[in-house]
């Protein structure tokens, strides 16, 4: 389900493969199901892991905050021997405390994988 904008929508995708909308949602839903992650083949090799916050600025707030609007995610990628992109996980988050990042390592990262984070450089 690749698109050339930042969303696709039911009613766009309708309208651009000729299909009604209830359609184009229940292959979309089909689409997603099928590409849900298995838990049964965790990562391993060169992992990196990071999280990061979607949702754009907000006005009087700098870097991170607890109480904005903003998504909070967190993403493992797994990578070749030549350094591209394998495989990743991309997985909402409640807050960035052990707790909620730990789950990531559980479910999808193997014990053996050699993990890497990025260290804040202040």
């Amino acid at each position: 389900m690749a698109t050339t904008t930042k969303s696709l929508s039911a009613s766009y995708m309708s309208v651009r493969y000729g299909v009604t909308e209830k359609t184009a949602r229940l292959f979309m839903l089909k689409v997603r199901e099928a590409m849900a992650s298995s838990g049964n083949n965790p990562m391993d090799g060169d992992v990196h892991v990071d999280e990061f916050v979607l949702g754009g600025r907000d006005e009087r707030k700098i870097g991170r905050s607890y109480d904005g609007k903003k998504k909070k995610a967190v993403t493992a990628v797994q990578l070749t021997g030549e350094g591209k992109v394998e495989r990743m996980y991309t997985m909402k988050i409640d807050d960035f405390s052990a707790q909620s990042l730990q789950y990531i390592f559980i479910n999808h990262i193997s014990r053996n994988a050699k993990v890497t984070t990025d260290k804040w450089r202040g």
